[in-house]
């Protein structure tokens, strides 16, 4: 596909993102084809070496589904487990990536090529994306996704989320940053106002706010919110004696609770957010981000601080922090 037949391809895909039956009208090709769900089987049981050679195969010979996959756990470090981190550079770029350039190129410029979500996701990867990318992602089911888009456009100073605000696809959880704008342009506050005022005692939002919550408060959030599902799953999978502080522990160790709702399935149309959730490496990538958030220097002390918070947890930690 040329450079302009390529580009014309994104546009008119991004356009159909927001239209009813969206999602079921693009899915992944080969999601189901044999191969592809035996490595994906592997890769969710933390089974590396079994797992990213057979998808990196796959997506060399054209699977857009490995490729998606392999794209974005190039793209995320905690998606990553020590057998990959240990790989030598030249090895790694081959199995991930697609020939081209210094260091290779992402599998999804490939399947951009004939995947709406995997245009998507390019074009999230752009500088110079809107925040239309949020509730096209929601469209097409990729709700962990969509939040991830919101915190990517705020960390880049994007605004214009008011726009959205009449829009179903938006994340609720995250509507703090529509509210952001309308407070600085002294809009729509008798709306916040209420939309506030009918939060969960312990939501998160309450705390953007500028708010004092009761750790026990977002505690009980933590163990309804669907977004919140990540964490909590692990802690009822490994800490089922103490869940209500191992979520709390994990929520802090991971960057507080906005950081959270970025957190799960990387593909929820490849992986129910379910099923990441209670797979190995799903508590594997929860944490490697944890880990991750802190230097070499600090690690530490993270580790301290999680064992002190919950001692269940803090071994978890230190054994997942010893792998690499």
């Amino acid at each position: 596909m040329g450079w302009l037949a390529r580009t014309l391809f994104l546009a008119v895909s991004l356009l159909s993102f927001a239209q009813p039956g969206a999602a079921a009208a693009n899915p992944i090709p080969d999601k189901d084809e044999p191969a592809f769900r035996q490595a994906l089987t592997a890769w969710l049981a933390d089974d590396e070496a079994t797992a990213l050679p057979a998808l990196g195969d796959l997506a060399d010979q054209g699977s857009r589904a490995a490729q998606i996959l392999l794209a974005l756990i190039d793209k995320s470090p905690d998606l990553q487990g020590p057998w990959l981190a240990a790989l030598p550079r030249d090895d790694r770029i081959a199995l991930m990536r697609a020939p081209g350039g210094i260091s290779g190129q992402s599998f999804m410029r490939e399947a951009a090529e004939s995947v709406p979500l995997a245009a998507l996701w390019v074009a999230l990867w752009d500088m110079a994306a809107s925040t239309r990318v949020i509730t096209d992602f929601a469209a097409m089911g990729e709700h962990r996704a969509a939040r991830e888009a919101v915190v990517t456009l705020v960390a880049r100073e994007q605004h214009s989320f008011s726009s959205l605000a009449d829009n179903p696809d938006y994340p609720p959880a995250l509507r703090f940053y529509i509210w952001r704008e309308w407070l600085a342009a002294s809009q729509h506050l008798d709306q916040m106002t209420q939309e506030i005022l009918a939060l969960h005692p312990g939501d998160p939002q309450r705390l953007l706010s500028g708010e004092v919550v009761a750790p026990e408060k977002l505690a009980d959030w933590l163990m309804a919110a669907p977004e919140a599902l990540p964490v909590r799953a692990m802690c009822e999978a490994r800490c089922a004696e103490t869940v209500p502080s191992c979520v709390l522990t994990l929520t802090e160790a991971l960057g507080g609770p906005v950081r959270v709702m970025t957190l799960g399935s990387p593909v929820e149309t490849l992986i129910p957010a379910e099923a990441f959730a209670q797979s190995q490496r799903g508590h594997a990538a929860l944490m490697r981000r944890a880990l991750l958030g802190a230097t070499a220097r600090m690690r530490p002390g993270l580790l301290a601080r999680t064992a002190e918070g919950n001692a269940c947890l803090g071994e978890i930690m230190a054994t997942e922090a010893a792998r690499y």
